[in-house]
């Protein structure tokens, strides 16, 4: 029981921090990455499959809810974003589980890294990308300052279909911030497991 309480208390501390982490960089200095899945990645290298799902969706159901608070019109269809989190999240388990090829050396494990990052990368792109195309084609968003919207808005006035500017818009972004919070995410489970103790899982 013990150990339960304090992995909830530690996936709860882990959604406030990618909140934090995520409005700094995305609705205070306007730069072209998420970065919200730093302690996301964290939580599933130290805690497992279920509680870095369960941050992934616990983060975005908490930036739905104050989107208004920060500024945004309301859009329910944020929540699906989560299911880009849970794809990261069930991408970087599958490799957190062979924890003792990452201690096989350095380049191994930027190696493994980077195999996530781009294995979960390309499952963001498309799922995200079928997300917005959704959420575009049923409501406009024209006080949303992101990145992802200004590209899809680029391609599409180069006579894209919509569909084909919302995958292409994530390739960018989704890729740089996939690698940044990977690496991000691996040294913050490094740091749990320095000052926390040993793995949960």
């Amino acid at each position: 029981m013990k150990k339960n309480v304090s992995t909830f208390l530690l996936c709860l501390t882990a959604i406030a921090l990618n909140f934090l982490v995520a409005f700094t960089f995305c609705d205070m200095l306007h730069i072209p990455v998420f970065m919200d899945t730093i302690f996301t990645v964290a939580i599933t290298f130290y805690c497992g499959l279920l509680p870095g799902i369960f941050t992934a969706i616990g983060y975005n159901v908490l930036s739905t809810l104050t989107s208004e608070i920060r500024g945004y019109s309301f859009d329910p269809l944020l929540v699906l974003f989560a299911i880009c989190g849970i794809l990261i999240v069930i991408v970087t388990w599958f490799f957190a589980r062979r924890k003792e090829e990452f201690r096989i050396s350095t380049a191994i494990t930027i190696l493994y890294l980077v195999l996530i990052a781009m294995l979960s990368s390309f499952a963001s792109i498309l799922s995200s990308g079928i997300i917005d195309y959704v959420r575009f084609s049923i409501v406009e968003l024209p006080d949303r300052i992101a990145p992802i919207k200004n590209f899809t808005d680029s391609f599409v006035n180069q006579h894209f279909s919509l569909f084909a500017a919302c995958i292409l818009a994530q390739v960018p972004v989704s890729l740089t911030d996939r690698l940044i919070t990977t690496f991000l995410g691996f040294g913050v489970y490094k740091l749990m497991v320095r000052f926390l103790g040993n793995e949960r899982w």
